[in-house]
């Protein structure tokens, strides 16, 4: 919100209409995350436990407590994998469709055009006069429209995820009545296997300002694991700011 008003000063003739619509989704999305586990918590485990403690019975309200706790936290996961995130993605990619097409019908023709659903919907264009025009949260999805000069920096970013899985061999046992203690049992031994795989994800982070010496905004452009993509816009819109 301050960016879009800050720039309301320097070239209010090019912010778009606010895009009141995505904002809502966006903020309803939100909202939902937020507060469906903790409808299912309330649910689930807040009003058993209250109307035992009104029943006298404290003993039963703790056990009940105990057990709903996880009864919510399946019912929590089944929820978002269910309902929240296929919901989410289909909002989300609906919003981005909608900010693509707007960034693609600009005044001034277009030479590249980037859109993204994950994390929150958003798009941005580089113009043929060299103009990089970008929508998305951090312009309160008003359209912003930065000249070389405007542009602090940019840059890909990663984060590495390793995730260890854990395989265990099975074990054969074997003996008879006589030998050492009741059994004489001898084990072939057992084996376990780990393999490790690491998971790279990039994202292209562009820091600007609308003003010299003013406030330094960032947007966070998701690319997933595609690193090359990632590269690819950060040395477009390079290209911009040296082009300054």
């Amino acid at each position: 919100m301050d960016a879009v008003a800050e720039q309301a000063s320097f070239r209010q003739d090019v912010i778009a209409p606010p895009n009141d619509d995505i904002r809502a989704t966006v903020e309803q999305v939100e909202a939902i995350t937020i507060w469906a586990p903790r409808a299912i918590l309330a649910l689930f485990v807040g009003l058993p436990v209250l109307l035992n403690l009104l029943s006298g019975s404290i003993g039963l309200a703790i056990v009940v407590g105990v057990i709903m706790f996880f009864v919510a936290r399946i019912i929590t996961t089944l929820v978002d994998a269910l309902v929240v995130r296929p919901m989410t993605t289909v909002r989300y990619k609906a919003a981005a469709s909608a900010l693509s097409a707007q960034v693609q019908s600009l005044p001034e023709p277009t030479t590249l055009v980037q859109s993204w659903s994950n994390g929150a919907p958003g798009a941005l264009a580089i113009t043929r006069n060299g103009h990089l025009v970008l929508v998305d949260r951090s312009t309160n999805y008003s359209h912003l429209w930065l000249q070389s000069d405007q542009i602090v920096n940019v840059g890909v970013e990663r984060e590495a995820t390793q995730i260890t899985k854990t395989k265990h061999g099975g074990s054969f046992t074997f003996g008879s009545l006589f030998g050492s203690g009741l059994f004489g049992a001898y084990n072939t031994g057992s084996r376990s296997r780990s393999t490790t795989k690491t998971i790279e994800t990039a994202f292209l982070e562009i820091q600007y300002q609308l003003e010299r010496n003013g406030s330094v905004y960032t947007s966070i452009i998701p690319f997933g694991s595609d690193r090359r993509g990632a590269d690819a816009l950060c040395a477009a819109i390079t290209r911009i700011e040296h082009a300054g």
